[in-house]
C-alpha cells in the first residue's frame, strides 16, 4: 500500500516563522530590558520611525512619539493616536517578552452590549441546537460582513460539515457539504484552540518581516502563537485562493477542551475587520461554544453515562445466572444495553447466543473463523465489514459495522455487536483525496486541493461509525467478563477438588461401615440366634444388654456419620459466643457424665469467640468430652482449658493429663473413623476429631495438638478475630 505523504502543515512551525500581516505593526520587546528587539517593516505607518530606528529604543523612548498606557497586560488593548489615527495597540505576553501590535481602528457602530444582548435573546429563542447555530451565523455575518459565514462542525474522524449557514444572493450553497480532515492539518488546529478568532484580510498581500539588529540577528524567532497579526501558512494561503476566496475570518467553538468546530467566514475581495469586531465575533462564539458544551455534549455525556451504567449493570446481572450466556441475553439488560448497535452475539464454548438483528449462525460461524486469522486479541471495530471480509456483503443489512470484543487469545470465543447499512450519499467541496505531487528530487508532497466542485460519494455496505465510548464499554465488558470466567473456572476448579474430597470420604465411608458396622450386627445376629434356642443355661438379660449396647453403639455412629456429612451442608450463623458461660456449661455435664473418674476441670481466661455457637459448642464438648475419657483411669484426672487474645486471633488450648499418644500412630488422628490403636478401650466410633477439624475449617480457623505417651494430650484452636473473617 502506498504511503500517503504527510501534510505540509503538520511540519509547519507557522507561529516561528517570523511575519506578520502588512495592515498591522508589530513590535518585539526584551521583558528585562524593555528594549525593542525586533520590529515589523510596517512600523512606519504608526511611528515616524523605520523598523531600523526602533530597534533598540526603550519602551519610554517610544512615549516620546505615541501616549500609551505602559502596564501591558496579557491580552490587554487600548486606543491610542499614531501616524494613521486612531489605532488600537494591543498587548501579549511570553516568556521573555512582550508583543505590542498596531492595528487602524476602523468605522464600526456596535456596542458590547447591544451584541451580548442581541445574541442573548436569539439564542434563548432557539429551540434547537441547530437554530441556535443559525442564529449564530446571522450575528456573525451582520458584525463582520463578510459574503458568506458558515458553522463547519468537525466529526470523529475529524472531517468537517457545513451545518449552518448564510451567505449573500447569488453564492452557491455550500450547506451540508463535507471537507477531509487534511483541509485543517493539526498544528492548525492547536492554534485555532489557542487564538479563538483569526483574521486574513488579503490573500494576496506581502507578508512584513520582523527585522532584528545585527546584535540579534542569530537569536532564535520568537513564538507568535498570540499575535492577532500573525502570518498564514502559504499552503493555507494557496488553498483559499484555490477557492477563490480573498479574505477569510474564523471564530472557534470549543468544546470539553476540544475543538468542536469553526465559525468560518469567506470574502471574495480583501476586508480588513475593526479588532473590536472581532472582539465581539469572539464572544459570539464563546457563546455558542456554551450552548454546544451544555446541550450537544450533555446530550452525548448523557447517552455516554447511560451506556457506562448499563455496563455496570450488565456485570451484576451476569452474577445472577449460571451461564454467560444467560447472563447477557436474559433479564432488563443484554448486550444491546451498552452501545448502539441493532444486533450482538456471543460465541462461547462452541454456542451462538443472538440478541437482536443479526445475521443467521452459519454465516457468524464462518465469520468466527475469519476472525481467528485477525492479528489482535483487542477490540477491534470497523464500519465497513465487507471490505476486510468480502463474504459480509451478503449480510450488509444487519452487519455492515462489526466491533468485535475477544473472550480468548485465538478469537474462538468473542462478543460480536453489529451495526446495519447506512446508505448515504456524502456531498464534498471536491475530492476529498489530496493530490501527490512528485517533486523534482523524487520526493512526493500534498498539495492543496485545486477544485472544489461538488464531489458525491455514494456509500454502500457502511455502518454508522463505532464512537470511542462504544469502544471502551466493549472494552470494559471483556474485561469483566474475562475475570468472571476466571471466577467460575476457580470455583468449578475448587468444586472439582471438593467432589474429589467427597468421593474420598465416600469411599472411606463404605469401607468403615462396612468394616466397623459387621461386629455389632454379628453380636447382635448371634445373640438373637442363642435366644430363640432358649438354652435354659443362657442367661437372656445378659444376653438382651448385649444386643442393645450394641444397638446402641450402630445408633450412635449412624448419629455421628449423619452429623458430619450434614456439617458440609450447612450455613454458619455467626454471633459472638460468651465462653465462660458456653465452658462452664460443658464442664458440668461432663462431670455429670464421668462421676466416677472425679477429674479435676480447671477454666483460665475466656475471651469472646466470633462463630456458630452451636458448631463452636459441639467443638469444646467433643475435644472436653475427650481429655476426660482418655484420663478417666490415670490415679488424678486433670482438665485444663483456656484462651488467650493474640494480635489477629483467639487461641484456645484443651489439655490433659491422660494416656497420650504416640507419635508414630497420629498422622491419620483427623481421619474419618481413625482410631488410635491405645485408644480401642475406650468407646467411641473415630469421627469425632475429624467432625472438630471441619467446623474448624468452616471457621477458616487451624487446628493442632501436641502429645506424649503416658503424659497427656494438648490441642491448641486459633480462630479469626471478627474483623478478619471473610465469611459471607
Amino acid at each position: 500500500m502506498q504511503k500517503i505523504p504527510t501534510h505540509p502543515c503538520d511540519r509547519e512551525l507557522i507561529q516561528f516563522q517570523g511575519k506578520i500581516q502588512p495592515h498591522g505593526a508589530t513590535l518585539v520587546i526584551d521583558k528585562n530590558s524593555l528594549e525593542v528587539k525586533q520590529a515589523s517593516s510596517t512600523i512606519n505607518q504608526f511611528l515616524p520611525l523605520t523598523a531600523g530606528q526602533v530597534l533598540g529604543k526603550s519602551v519610554q523612548e517610544l512615549l516620546e512619539y505615541i501616549s500609551f498606557n505602559c502596564s501591558f497586560e496579557h491580552g490587554s488593548y487600548q486606543q491610542i493616536k499614531s501616524l494613521a489615527g486612531d489605532c488600537y495597540l494591543i498587548s501579549h505576553q511570553s516568556a521573555d517578552c512582550i508583543l505590542l501590535e498596531f492595528e487602524p481602528v476602523l468605522n464600526y457602530a456596535y456596542s458590547s452590549e447591544m451584541i451580548m444582548a442581541d445574541m442573548l435573546d436569539s439564542m434563548s429563542s432557539s429551540a434547537t441546537v441547530i437554530q441556535a447555530l443559525e442564529a449564530a451565523a446571522q450575528k456573525v455575518k451582520m458584525i463582520s460582513g463578510f459574503h458568506r459565514v458558515m458553522v463547519y462542525m468537525f466529526h470523529e474522524d475529524g472531517h468537517g460539515e457545513v451545518v449552518a449557514e448564510v451567505a449573500d444572493k447569488g453564492l452557491d450553497p455550500y450547506l451540508g457539504l463535507h471537507y477531509p480532515a487534511s483541509d485543517i492539518p493539526k498544528q492548525a488546529r492547536e492554534l485555532y484552540k489557542k487564538n479563538l478568532v483569526r483574521l486574513i484580510a488579503d490573500v494576496n498581500a506581502t507578508d512584513s518581516l520582523l527585522e532584528k539588529s545585527e546584535a540579534d540577528e542569530t537569536s532564535s524567532s520568537v513564538d507568535l502563537s498570540d499575535s492577532v497579526l500573525r502570518s498564514v501558512s502559504p499552503t493555507h494561503i494557496q488553498y483559499l485562493k484555490n477557492m477563490g476566496v480573498a479574505a477569510s475570518f474564523s471564530i472557534s467553538i470549543v468544546s470539553q477542551g476540544e475543538l468542536w468546530g469553526l465559525i468560518a467566514c469567506h470574502h471574495y475581495t480583501p476586508r480588513h475587520i475593526d479588532y473590536r469586531q472581532r472582539l465581539h465575533a469572539k464572544m459570539v462564539g464563546q457563546m455558542l461554544s456554551s450552548i454546544v458544551r451544555y446541550q450537544v455534549e450533555e446530550e452525548k455525556q448523557q447517552l455516554h453515562h447511560y451506556w457506562r451504567e448499563n455496563t455496570a449493570g450488565l456485570v451484576r446481572q451476569m452474577r445472577q445466572f449460571e451461564s454467560i450466556a444467560e447472563g447477557v441475553s436474559t433479564g432488563s439488560l443484554d448486550l444491546l444495553s451498552i452501545n448502539g448497535a441493532k444486533g450482538a452475539a456471543l460465541i462461547y464454548d462452541g454456542q451462538i447466543t443472538l440478541v437482536g438483528q443479526t445475521p443467521g449462525k452459519e454465516f457468524l460461524m464462518e465469520l468466527s473463523e475469519f476472525l481467528q486469522t485477525a492479528p489482535t486479541n483487542q477490540v477491534f471495530q470497523t464500519n465497513h465489514l465487507s471490505s476486510i471480509y468480502p463474504a459480509a456483503g451478503s449480510a450488509a443489512l444487519t452487519a455492515s459495522g462489526m466491533l468485535c470484543a475477544p473472550l480468548s487469545t485465538d478469537l474462538k470465543d468473542c462478543i460480536l455487536w453489529f451495526k446495519p447499512e447506512l446508505e448515504q450519499e456524502i456531498k464534498w467541496a471536491g475530492n476529498p483525496e489530496k493530490a501527490v505531487v512528485l517533486n523534482p528530487d523524487g520526493k512526493t508532497r500534498i498539495e492543496p486541493r485545486s477544485s472544489f466542485a461538488i464531489f458525491i460519494q455514494s456509500l454502500k455496505g457502511r455502518s454508522e461509525k463505532w464512537t470511542t465510548a462504544e469502544l471502551s464499554n466493549a472494552y470494559k465488558l471483556r474485561e469483566e467478563i474475562l475475570l468472571l470466567i476466571q471466577e467460575k473456572t476457580n470455583q468449578l476448579k475448587r468444586l472439582n477438588d471438593e467432589l474429589k474430597k467427597a468421593y474420598e470420604e465416600l469411599d472411606s465411608f463404605s469401607y468403615t461401615i462396612s468394616h466397623d458396622l459387621k461386629t455389632p450386627l454379628a453380636t447382635i445376629y448371634n445373640f438373637a440366634e442363642l435366644l430363640l434356642e432358649e438354652d435354659p443355661n443362657l442367661d437372656n438379660r445378659l444376653l438382651t444388654e448385649k444386643i442393645k449396647r450394641n444397638a446402641e453403639r450402630m445408633q450412635l455412629m449412624i448419629k455421628e456419620v449423619f452429623r458430619y456429612t450434614k456439617l458440609g451442608r450447612e450455613q454458619i450463623s455467626l454471633q459472638p459466643i460468651d465462653m465462660k458461660t458456653l465452658l462452664n456449661q460443658i464442664r458440668e455435664d461432663l462431670l455429670d457424665a464421668y462421676k466416677d473418674a472425679q477429674p479435676e476441670f480447671q477454666i483460665g481466661d475466656t475471651p469472646e469467640i466470633y462463630g456458630d455457637s452451636t458448631m463452636i459448642s459441639q467443638v469444646f464438648s467433643n475435644l472436653l468430652g475427650n481429655a476426660i475419657k482418655y484420663s478417666s483411669k490415670t490415679n488424678k484426672p486433670m482438665i485444663q482449658v483456656t484462651g488467650s487474645a493474640e494480635q489477629d486471633a483467639i487461641l484456645y488450648t484443651v489439655a490433659d493429663n491422660g494416656i497420650g499418644m504416640d507419635p508414630r500412630h497420629t498422622g491419620n488422628l483427623f481421619n474419618l473413623f481413625y482410631r488410635l490403636p491405645g485408644a480401642k478401650n475406650y468407646e467411641g466410633t473415630g469421627l469425632g476429631l475429624a467432625i472438630v477439624k471441619r467446623i474448624i475449617e468452616k471457621h477458616q480457623g487451624q487446628l493442632w495438638f501436641e502429645t506424649e505417651q503416658n503424659k497427656g494430650t494438648r490441642f491448641y484452636i486459633r480462630l479469626k478475630k471478627v474483623e478478619q473473617l471473610e465469611l459471607v
